[in-house]
């Protein structure tokens, strides 16, 4: 009895995901400092300062954005009229050389306020691509998000 328990804990360890190692904390790292530039210098400084060479987004538009010139473009058109957008990364998986590897997380949306005083307010989930950068950082290739879908009213 005690073998097949010993058994069974060696094969559940070697089952368990592995724990999160330097690029994974540092693809962690990226994502909530590019949130805190965000923040501090508008959201289409943090998103050029934070793109790849190569970075792309989707959003919905017949052209895809491409490099940091172009995403700031799409994210300073969109955000023209203020608002907040915040986020959070809540997990990072990286390639095993840690080259690439993604974020995903929680966004929260709060528009500025309306004639009427009042804001409307949004949620979602994203998942954005890091790509280690010549100078030891990482920034992202690729950034998506959806909308979380509306809740059916329990009339």
């Amino acid at each position: 009895m005690r073998r097949t328990l010993l058994a069974f804990a060696a094969v559940s360890c070697l089952a368990a995901p592995a724990l999160a190692g330097p690029a994974e904390d540092a693809m962690i790292a990226a994502d909530t400092a590019f949130n805190d530039l965000a923040q501090k210098d508008g959201i289409a400084a943090a998103f050029e300062a934070y793109a790849a060479p190569d970075a792309r987004m989707f959003r919905g538009e017949e052209k895809i954005v491409s490099g940091p010139a172009e995403v700031r473009e799409l994210m300073a058109a969109q955000y023209a009229q203020g608002g907040t957008l915040t986020w959070a990364p809540v997990e990072a998986v990286a390639s095993a050389d840690g080259t690439m590897g993604f974020t995903h997380g929680r966004w929260a949306y709060e528009s500025p306020k309306g004639e009427d005083g009042t804001t409307r307010k949004s949620a979602g989930s994203y998942v954005t691509i890091w790509a280690l950068q010549p100078d030891g950082g990482y920034k992202f290739s690729l950034d998506i998000g959806s909308p979380d879908r509306p809740q059916e009213s329990g009339d």
